[in-house]
């Protein structure tokens, strides 16, 4: 049955129309019909706004003087009409936030309802304004803030501030650094982040933060009250691309700046020390040379004119006083060259860097050789599928030069000595572990193989090492220098060595060398 709204005439109802369709809330009013025991016994549509139209998906005409019960199913779960009859019922306002599937589009929504008493008691007014589009972006927000806050508090010196499109701050966790004012998150949340912020660097922030929210990303180090920055500010994005906030987030890398700057001291300290050594090197080598001069000239004077004079224990101290001057003069020598062997790290050395074909130099080696090959009666075979490398060519041919010569030197005296060297390309990944490899790129493998007397694995580290010998000078000559001076070839080239071998069986040495030029010679 049909009731009048209270003591309200029909004439009204128009005026009633155009005021509640000016209204961003859907609006609709309901009347109640009761039993004769007093109990509500269906709720009649009364009135519908615009608002009301376009969210329910009916036109009003097709609400109006309608039970709700016959409009909205009863399917979906809901308090609505429980609170519907308790305000008419009691006279009290009612407003909360509902959840609600709108049958006729089957789209979820979010309302703010509100649902008030009107007329004579009979009837209530229940507007609801669509916030899905805020409860979202609120639960993003709390998505985040969670997230911000894990971040914030899991990763060592991490903080983070966020701020939205008015620069307040929303959200702020960790230890902050000294540009803040107060150093205590929880005080600054509802804050402008401008006015937390010291005042030398108020101006440099707020472009910071303004640009951020724009779309412009800042990333850079900076230092205040002790503290060593990386930082961080830029936007966040929801799903949709749109910018909801800006975040600003700063690392406490002091201790790591620390380390740096040590080692960059120590770094600095190394160079001058190593070029103070090549400097001693070079002196010492010249100035004891001469006198080496001198001692192999006497010699020769003594063994050339006083022959005649002397007994055969006379003759053999001669022998090996020039014996031992020789392998003074070759260890001088060779030490020198070591001292040289430095990364091309000037202009100068950087010249020589260039593109080297190395079966064009081993087989340039292969003639240069070819004496100590004949003497010994090796077979020395080159393989054709070793990669061109960026490098020192003088650098390179010392390297490949020792260790072929070692190869044939350390040979057993009754088998030919037989050095095969070989090559192709290896990835990164593939490349035994040492402190500049880079896993991304390839690497040219070059492998010296010998049928010598070998090498016992427990020395592998020592062969390397400066003026290391394994066998004494009446077997085997040479100065001690050679594979130190090919480790330092191939780690100014960015590469490493490392050797297989058995005793007995012969050795194994394979070099990697990178087809790309190293950070460390680059810069």
């Amino acid at each position: 049955m049909e009731k009048d709204l209270g003591d309200r005439p029909r004439s009204s109802d128009s005026l009633w129309q155009v005021a509640l369709d000016q209204s961003a809330s859907g609006i609709v009013i309901y009347e109640a019909d009761r039993r004769d025991d007093g109990q509500i016994d269906a709720l009649w549509v009364r009135l519908v706004n615009r608002r009301a139209e376009d969210i329910i998906g009916l036109a009003r005409q097709d609400m109006i003087n309608q039970k709700a019960a016959n409009l909205f199913p009863s399917a979906q779960p809901t308090t609505l009409w429980e609170n519907i009859h308790h305000v008419i019922n009691t006279g009290k306002p009612h407003r909360s936030e509902l959840f609600y599937q709108v049958s006729r589009t089957h789209k979820d929504h979010w309302f703010d309802l509100c649902i008030e008493p009107v007329g004579d008691g009979q009837c209530a007014v229940v507007s609801f304004t669509d916030i899905t589009a805020l409860k979202s972006t609120t639960q993003a927000l709390m998505g985040e803030a969670i997230l911000f806050e894990t971040l914030s508090t899991t990763v060592p010196g991490m903080c983070v501030v966020v701020v939205d499109h008015n620069q307040q701050i929303l959200f702020a966790n960790g230890e902050l650094p000294g540009l803040y004012s107060n150093r205590h998150p929880e005080e600054m949340i509802g804050q402008p982040i401008i006015d937390t912020i010291i005042p030398e660097f108020k101006a440099d922030w707020k472009r910071y933060v303004g640009t951020a929210l724009n779309g412009e990303q800042h990333s850079f180090s900076d230092h205040w009250g002790g503290w060593r920055c990386e930082c961080y500010v830029g936007p966040v994005r929801n799903e949709l691309g749109e910018i909801t906030m800006g975040i600003c987030v700063y690392r406490n890398v002091s201790e790591q700046y620390r380390q740096q700057q040590t080692l960059q001291r120590m770094n600095n300290d190394l160079q001058r020390s190593n070029k103070s050594l090549e400097q001693f090197a070079y002196v010492a080598s010249h100035d004891l040379q001469e006198p080496l001069r001198k001692i192999k000239s006497f010699g020769d004077v003594l063994a050339e004119r006083y022959a005649d004079q002397l007994d055969e224990a006379g003759h053999d101290l001669i022998r090996r006083m020039q014996s031992a001057a020789d392998r003074m003069n070759t260890l001088i020598r060779n030490l020198l060259n070591y001292a040289r062997l430095t990364p091309p790290t000037d202009v100068s050395q950087q010249a020589n860097y260039r593109l080297i074909s190395l079966i064009d130099l081993l087989n340039d080696l292969q003639t240069d050789l070819e004496v100590m090959v004949n003497e010994h009666q090796a077979i020395l075979k080159v393989g054709t599928t070793i990669p061109m490398v960026p490098g020192d060519p003088t650098q390179l041919r010392q390297l490949f030069q020792n260790l072929i010569v070692n190869a044939i030197k350390f040979s057993r005296p009754d088998i030919q000595p037989k050095v095969t060297v070989s090559g192709s390309l290896i990835r990164g990944v593939d490349v035994p572990e040492f402190p500049t490899v880079d896993r991304t790129q390839e690497y040219a493998i070059v492998s010296v193989q010998d049928n010598g007397i070998g090498i016992d694995p427990k020395d592998y580290e020592k062969i390397f090492g400066l003026f290391s010998r394994l066998h004494g000078r009446q077997q085997f000559a040479g100065s001690g220098i050679g594979l130190a001076t090919c480790k330092r070839v191939v780690e100014n080239h960015g590469g490493t060595i490392a050797v297989e071998s058995k005793v007995g069986r012969g050795s194994t040495f394979r070099v990697y060398l990178p087809l790309h030029v190293p950070e460390q010679i680059v810069n």
